[in-house]
């Protein structure tokens, strides 16, 4: 093995303090020295020093200003200085002291004294990954070596071995290695040669493919006697939502559709339907959402694998200026939740015209309904039919809006929420519906909260509970885990799923809105609490200033303004046209805070105090990130970005009021400063790259704190 000299590692030690090297040892000397020693302290003498180094003694004469001690360079070692005794580390004097009278005149016998060198061993270990890291071991120092290896799609990390190529894994991802932990195992060692050992994931993460054709698909919409979508005729007096009322609702109109330049095959002639502005408070925007209704079951641009269905969305994007916040939601959705089953709508981008003008850039997706091509429950189309059938439920803030038949409240106990209202989406058919998936409900998150929050240390005495056949909250003396409780009431992995996705997105409306779980209850339905179908992220991923979000702030502002690359506008500025952003302008707080954790909604949160919920979490999120999916996510909005940078231009010319401005007054300063798509989608890019960074970190710190 190929030997080192010292002078080959000094400069790994030359940043260490003083006071690192005297924690090598402690001087520990007895005073019975100062009271044999034959110098007062004003004598002017001279003295000798006997330093001795492997046995080889050098004699040198002190005099009143002092010496240099003499310091021999030995291989594979580090001088750390000297001691009174053989065989310590207990350090009187470190390699840079100079030595005098005044020092040592308390440890003199007969004026002389005999100084011992003290040595580190080092070791050179190389790791091995795609950069080789070579770290540097000292057995006085400690010092350890924390290096992983690299993230490999489909694989995870678990230690080193010292073949290339081998599975003989000699330090695993959570030994320590210092230069103790190596001597335990090798002799005679000078240098270590480390590679890296992955074990495959069984996982069933895949990235999603999205839709980036070269040119934008076209939808046409032409209603009955061209008559606006918006027009105040269409609005139905008997509804009303909002907190207070205050949103209009309008009714279809009949309407022609037509899609061109689309894929070979997806383009529409002439196809009847029906159109309305749709969406709460987006629905009082200058750019109308849309909703689609065909007459017959349509495929839509390739969305959901080509299926036919009648209910389409286009969502105006109006509150997010990069217009890509809802397909990154999709994306990950897609990725993460349906590679495990569960429904997410599709989304792609398509230029809209209403009655022959130019209406804008839309994101089309799909309607959140029960669906064999969407959730996939059983559902009720009779009065007469029973209670045995599938619901899908919207965690909403707007319930009071809806018909009272289709809506019901939750006691959620001590737990933070914002709404203990849900609304049934798809119909309910009679009261009997109604009463049994509103005490569904609530006994779901009964025996979820007293599982999670209460003490069952003596089940015999403190039994868990669960939900019979009746949908009834009893006791189950056989359940032995809150993780088992739960798993008989709630599909745990939509709900890890749906968290990972939530953690990552930072939704404001968490709490109050467009959250989508359900339920089969009939004779084969699994009678699990479901989470799919996430929706609505305008006001999500670094567009809102909730207090346990992360933030980005421009790093320096003063500098952007005296570079040139911010200009002013009126009492505030704006980024110059060509202005590109990079990490670097930016600042960000709270990358690591976990913002789902403790929010206002109430399902998401039940579970914060489990290892087994946290444990989840954590292998879900490395089973996603090692299969790339953050990755590719990353490289969509870059890809979106600059091949519709025209699209989005010519979106943005008819729709100036929803740039360079704060529509809501919870969105951060910064969107102020945005005067173009680009600069927007770059913003996005990075808020989301620090997003992952931070949650690298701190998932796996969450699960750590506990140890089942």
């Amino acid at each position: 093995m190929k030997k080192i000299s010292w002078k080959l590692v000094a400069s790994a030690f030359t940043v260490l303090s003083i006071a690192a090297l005297a924690s090598c040892g402690t001087r520990n000397i007895s005073s019975s020295n100062q009271e044999e020693s034959t110098i007062s302290a004003s004598e002017n003498i001279t003295c000798k020093i006997t330093f001795i180094v492997n046995s080889e003694e050098t004699v040198v004469e002190v005099h009143s200003d002092g010496i240099e001690p003499p310091v021999k360079e030995l291989e594979n070692k580090r001088f750390a200085g000297w001691s009174l005794n053989k065989d310590s580390s207990d350090i009187l004097f470190l390699p840079t002291d100079t030595i005098t009278i005044d020092k040592i005149k308390e440890y003199l016998q007969d004026r002389s004294l005999t100084l011992y060198a003290v040595y580190a061993d080092l070791c050179t270990v190389t790791f091995h990954n795609s950069k080789l890291e070579v770290v540097v071991l000292d057995s006085l120092l400690g010092n350890m070596a924390d290096v992983k290896g690299d993230r490999q799609d489909g694989y995870e990390f678990i230690g080193w071995t010292t073949k290339e190529g081998s599975m003989d894994v000699v330090f695993g991802v959570d030994d320590q290695i210092d230069y103790g932990a190596i001597a335990k195992q090798f002799s005679n060692l000078i240098n270590l040669d480390l590679y890296p050992v992955y074990a495959s994931l069984s996982s069933n993460i895949k990235p999603a493919s999205y839709f980036a054709p070269d040119v934008l698909p076209e939808i046409h919409i032409a209603t009955e006697n061209g008559i606006a979508i918006d027009d105040k005729s269409l609005i139905d007096p008997t509804q009303k939502k909002g907190s207070n009322g205050e949103i209009p609702v309008y009714n279809y109109v009949n309407a022609s559709i037509n899609v061109n330049k689309g894929e070979e095959g997806s383009d529409l002639s002439n196809v009847t339907g029906q159109v309305k502005v749709r969406g709460n408070y987006t629905s009082t925007y200058a750019k109308k959402p849309i909703r689609i209704k065909f007459e017959k079951k349509q495929s839509l641009l390739g969305l959901n694998k080509g299926n036919k269905c009648k209910s389409w969305v286009l969502l105006a994007e109006w509150k997010d200026s990069s217009l890509l916040r809802n397909s990154l939601a999709g994306y990950l959705g897609n990725s993460i939740l349906e590679s495990d089953g569960y429904y997410c709508s599709d989304f792609r981008f398509v230029k809209v015209y209403l009655n022959g003008s130019y209406n804008g850039v839309y994101a089309l997706a799909e309607q959140q309904q029960v669906n064999q091509y969407r959730v996939n429950i059983p559902e009720s189309e009779l009065s007469t039919d029973g209670v045995d059938t599938g619901y899908l439920l919207e965690f909403d803030g707007y319930y009071k809006n809806e018909p009272a038949i289709q809506t019901f409240t939750v006691d959620y106990s001590g737990v933070k929420t914002l709404t203990n209202g849900f609304t049934v989406v798809n119909d309910i058919m009679n009261s009997q519906q109604h009463d049994f998936i509103a005490k569904v409900t609530q006994t779901v998150f009964s025996v979820v909260y007293d599982a999670t929050r209460r003490t069952h240390a003596n089940i015999e005495t403190a039994p868990y509970h669960t939900m019979d056949e009746n949908g009834d909250y009893v006791e189950d003396r056989t359940i032995k885990t809150a993780e088992e409780a739960v798993s008989k009431v709630v599909d745990i992995t939509s709900l890890v799923d749906m968290y990972i996705l939530h953690e990552i997105l930072q939704d404001r409306d968490i709490g109050w809105s467009s959250f989508y779980l359900s339920i089969d209850m009939s004779k084969n339905g699994n009678k699990k609490l479901t989470f799919e179908a996430p929706w609505d992220f305008d006001y999500a991923i670094g567009n809102n200033t909730y207090s346990n979000a992360m933030k980005a702030s421009l790093a320096d502002r003063n500098k952007m303004i005296s570079d040139g690359r911010l200009v002013a506008n009126g009492r505030s500025y704006l980024f110059k046209d060509s202005t590109s952003l990079s990490n670097s302008d930016f600042t960000f707080t709270n990358k690591e805070a976990l913002y789902a954790k403790s929010n206002d909604n109430p399902w998401l949160s039940v579970c914060n105090t489990q290892g087994w919920f946290w444990h989840r979490v954590e292998n879900k999120w490395n089973e996603a990130y090692s299969a790339g999916v953050f990755t590719k996510a990353s490289e969509m909005l870059n890809e979106l970005s600059l091949k519709y940078i025209d699209d989005f231009a010519e979106n943005f010319k008819k729709w100036s009021g929803s740039i360079s401005k704060k529509i809501d007054m919870y969105q951060p300063d910064l969107v102020q400063y945005f005067v173009n798509q680009r600069q927007a989608g770059e913003y996005l890019k990075i808020w989301f790259d620090n997003r992952i960074e931070g949650l690298n970190v701190a998932l796996p710190r969450e699960a750590s704190k506990y140890t089942n």
